[in-house]
């Protein structure tokens, strides 16, 4: 099979990501692939396309295999497991007194990795903290500091509009949101009624924003 084009995603309502691919894959596949965090479970959302038609500047990574029995059980095995290294992470990082908050934890498929991801409002010294991790994980420590936007989208919620956050439930990236386009819409500047769950400006002023400019 000639060389086509894969949109892979890795979870319900994250980004989307583009590989290589000489398998015959159909939308909804699970696959294996090789990313810059380590070894992963992804799954196809869209029919393969062809790789010519599209003017590529990088060479893309190909996908390893199409997913298997022991691949999709060992990637539910790992999120269970996840859960609890989660609670031992909180642990450990209350008994070094560190001023971060830990929101979620994340294995690679070959769990030959962890991906602990966290919050702060100062500059965090975990020297020790990954000592300490990787010795009880026996296996490599990432600590990676995320924004409120991402904590909102892994911890979900709802919304003032009483349902799921968008970013949750359907969005796979953060568009940029100004309160420009709040003025745009003739809402009132009060910042409480237009910040969502993470403090931030809602997502959803951007969805209308087209439209009122026009109207301008």
């Amino acid at each position: 099979m000639e060389e086509r084009l894969a949109c892979i995603r890795f979870n319900n309502v994250g980004k989307s990501y583009y590989f290589s691919t000489h398998i015959d894959l159909v939308k909804g596949d699970k696959v294996v692939v090789e990313t810059i965090r380590g070894l992963e479970l992804g799954e196809v959302i869209t029919d393969l396309k062809d790789i010519s038609e599209f003017n590529l500047d990088t060479e893309l990574k190909p996908i390893k295999r199409k997913a298997n029995r022991a691949d999709i059980d060992i990637h539910a095995f790992n999120k269970t497991k996840a859960i609890k290294s989660l609670e031992i992470c909180k642990e450990i990082v209350k008994h070094y007194d560190l001023d971060m908050h830990l929101v979620n934890c994340e294995y690679t498929l070959d769990a030959s990795k962890v991906i602990c991801m966290y919050t702060s409002e100062s500059r965090v010294d975990f020297r020790e903290l990954l000592k300490e991790l990787a010795s009880v994980f026996k296996c490599r420590i990432e600590l990676r500091q995320i924004g409120p936007r991402d904590k909102s989208k892994i911890v979900g919620g709802l919304g003032s509009c009483g349902l799921p956050l968008c970013c949750s439930s359907f969005l796979g990236e953060f568009d940029g949101v100004s309160m420009n386009m709040a003025k745009n819409q003739l809402l009132a500047i009060n910042i409480d009624k237009i910040s969502g769950a993470c403090g931030r400006l809602l997502c959803c002023l951007k969805y209308e924003d087209d439209v009122y400019t026009i109207e301008k």
